[in-house]
C-alpha cells in the first residue's frame, strides 16, 4: 500500500490497464492511486473533482479491487449503512470520526479543483462529502465509506504527523465495526494479474516523411500507450528520379532510429520491431537501408508491403471504432485505403499518391499557387475515382477514418490547439467544409509561416499542403462529409500483431 502520506499522482499504462479491468471501462482523469492490494494492484483510485470536460465529478475516491467490492456489496446488502447511520446518531466519539474523514475528503477536493473563481471549480471545492451526503448519518454508499478509510490507512488522508497514527488507528476500528477483517477481504489468488500481462513492446516506423515510435503495453489483445513520438526526417526527399535514398535523409532516419531504439529500451520493452515502409518499398536502396538500420540497432527489421501496411493501420484502427469503416492513411509517398470485404477479410490498396511526391511534383511557388493545388487536387481525384466503388459509403452507410501525421495535423489546426494533444484529437470528427478552408488557409501561408503554427511539425510544413488536398480530394470524391480522426494506426496494429 501507499506509504505515509506520500502520494502516487502518476497513473502509469500498466496501472490503468489494471484499472480499466476492474472497474470495467476505461478510466478517465485519474488524479492517483489512494491505495494498493497486497499484490501491489490498485485497490482505491482518486479522480479529478473536475472530469476533463467540464463536468464536476461528485466521487472523489472509488474502490476499484474487485474482491473488496464484492466483500462491501454483501455488507451493504446486510444492512451495514443502516447500523452506521444508528451508530452515528448515537455514538459521539464515532460521529466525529468520520465527520473528520469527510473533512479531510473535501480538503483534498478543494486543493484538486485549484483557485479557479468559475462555478464549476467553486462547485468542486464545496462539493459535498463522502459518497454525496452531507454527515455519515445519512450515508447511503458503503462502498465511499470503505474507500475513504482505505485512503486514511494509506495516509492519502490524513491530518499532521502527530494525529496520523491515532486517526489510522481509529479508522481500522471503524472498518472492522462494519466490514469484514479487511485481510478476508483481499483476494488470494492475484486475481487482477489477468489484466497485467507485463507485455511492453515498440515498434518503429520508418515512413517518407517521419520516423514514429510507439511504446504499448499489450493486455487482454489490446495495446495501451506508454510513449508516442515522431521526428520528421524526409527520408523521401529527393528520391526521384534516381530513386535512391538520399545521403542526409539517410543520416537523419538513422539518428532519428537510434534514439528511439534507446529510448524504447530504456522504458523496459521485450520486444522490438524496425518497419520500413513507402519510401523504403521504392527506393532501390531502401531494403538494404532497412536492414542496415536494423543491425546497427540489433533489431529486427522489415519493409511491408502496402497491403500489409494498410492491414495494420485497419486493425489499430479497430480497436476504437466499431462497425463499417473505410481507413485512409495519407502517407509521404502513398496513400492507403482499407475496409473489410463481405466476407470479413481486409480489403486494402495503395495508390502511388502522396504528401512528399504530390509536394515535389508539383508545388514549386511559395507560397502554393491556387493552379499548384489544382493539379494536385486534379490528379488525387483519377487515383481516387478508380477506387469509388470499392471504398465509398455504400448502402450500407460506412465511416470514414483517418490516421497518420497529415490528417492529426489537420485536426489539430482545426481544433485550435496551442500544442499537440492526442486526446483531443483522438475520434475527433474532422468535416470535409474544415478539410476545405484549411487547404485554403495553409495553401496562403509560406513554409515558414506553417512552420510557425503551434502544431505543424518544421519537418512537416513543406509537406502539408499537399497533404491536405488530396483529403479533401479523397472525402469529395468517395462521397464522405466527414471522416473520424484515430490515433491509432499501423503501428498500433505492428506491435499487437508483428510484422
Amino acid at each position: 500500500m501507499t506509504d505515509g502520506g506520500t502520494k502516487e499522482t502518476v497513473v502509469g499504462p500498466r496501472d490503468r490497464a489494471v484499472i480499466a479491468g476492474e472497474l470495467g471501462r476505461q478510466p478517465h482523469d485519474l488524479t492517483g492511486i489512494a491505495a494498493r492490494c497486497p499484490f501491489g494492484y490498485p485497490a482505491v483510485v482518486e479522480t479529478a473533482p473536475v472530469l476533463s470536460d467540464g463536468t464536476p465529478n461528485p466521487t472523489l475516491l472509488y474502490l476499484s479491487c474487485p474482491a473488496v467490492a464484492t466483500a462491501v456489496s454483501r455488507e451493504e446488502s446486510a444492512g451495514a449503512v443502516r447500523r452506521m447511520r444508528t451508530a452515528c446518531r448515537r455514538e459521539g466519539p464515532l460521529r466525529r470520526l468520520l465527520l473528520e474523514i469527510t473533512g479531510l475528503y473535501r480538503e483534498r477536493r478543494s486543493d484538486l479543483a485549484g483557485d479557479g473563481s468559475d462555478t464549476t471549480a467553486q462547485t468542486a471545492r464545496l462539493g459535498a462529502g463522502i459518497g454525496g451526503p452531507e454527515g455519515p448519518e445519512v450515508a447511503s454508499c458503503l462502498h465511499a465509506y470503505a474507500a475513504a478509510l482505505l485512503a486514511v490507512e494509506t495516509g492519502w488522508l490524513s491530518d499532521p504527523p502527530e494525529r496520523r497514527a491515532k486517526l489510522q488507528e481509529e479508522a481500522r476500528k471503524a472498518w472492522e465495526r462494519f466490514l469484514p477483517p479487511l485481510d478476508e477481504c483481499w483476494c488470494r489468488n492475484k486475481r487482477c494479474s489477468r489484466w497485467d500481462t507485463g507485455q511492453r513492446r515498440a515498434a518503429i516506423d520508418v515512413g517518407t516523411i517521419s520516423v514514429r515510435l510507439l511504446v504499448a503495453d499489450i493486455m487482454h489483445e489490446r495495446p495501451w500507450t506508454v510513449l508516442r513520438k515522431a521526428e520528421v526526417t524526409r527520408l523521401g526527399e529527393g528520391l526521384r528520379p534516381e530513386m535512391r535514398l538520399g545521403d542526409a535523409a539517410r543520416r537523419r532516419t538513422a539518428a532519428a532510429v537510434a534514439r528511439y531504439a534507446e529510448e524504447a529500451r530504456s522504458s523496459g520493452v521485450y520486444s522490438i520491431v524496425l518497419a520500413g515502409t513507402s519510401a523504403a518499398r521504392e527506393a532501390l536502396d531502401g531494403g538494404e537501408f532497412i536492414h542496415d538500420l536494423g543491425q546497427e540497432n540489433a533489431l529486427p527489421s522489415v519493409v511491408l508491403s502496402g497491403s500489409r501496411e494498410a492491414e495494420l493501420a485497419y486493425i489499430g484502427v479497430s480497436l476504437d471504432l466499431e462497425g463499417d469503416t473505410v481507413v485512409i492513411d495519407v502517407g509521404g509517398g502513398s496513400t492507403e485505403l482499407i475496409c473489410r470485404a463481405k466476407t470479413g477479410a481486409v480489403k486494402a490498396i495503395s495508390l502511388e499518391l502522396g504528401a512528399s511526391r504530390a509536394t515535389e511534383h508539383w508545388i514549386t511557388s511559395d507560397p502554393s499557387t491556387a493552379g499548384e493545388r489544382s493539379g494536385i487536387h486534379q490528379e488525387s481525384r483519377k487515383y481516387f475515382n478508380r477506387v469509388k466503388r470499392q471504398f465509398g459509403p455504400g448502402p450500407s452507410g460506412r465511416v470514414l477514418a483517418g490516421v497518420a501525421g497529415t490528417i492529426t495535423t489537420l485536426a489539430s489546426l482545426d481544433a485550435g490547439l496551442e500544442e499537440y494533444q492526442s486526446d483531443a484529437i483522438h475520434l475527433r470528427t474532422l468535416s470535409l467544409q474544415a478539410v476545405r478552408a484549411l487547404v485554403a488557409r495553409l495553401g496562403a501561408m509560406t513554409t515558414a509561416e506553417r512552420a510557425a503554427l503551434s502544431c505543424v511539425q518544421a519537418g512537416r510544413a513543406p509537406v502539408i499542403v499537399a497533404g491536405a488536398v488530396i483529403v479533401q480530394a479523397a472525402m469529395e470524391t468517395l462521397g464522405y462529409e466527414s471522416l473520424t480522426v484515430s490515433e491509432r494506426d499501423m503501428l498500433d496494429g505492428l506491435v499487437l500483431r508483428g510484422a
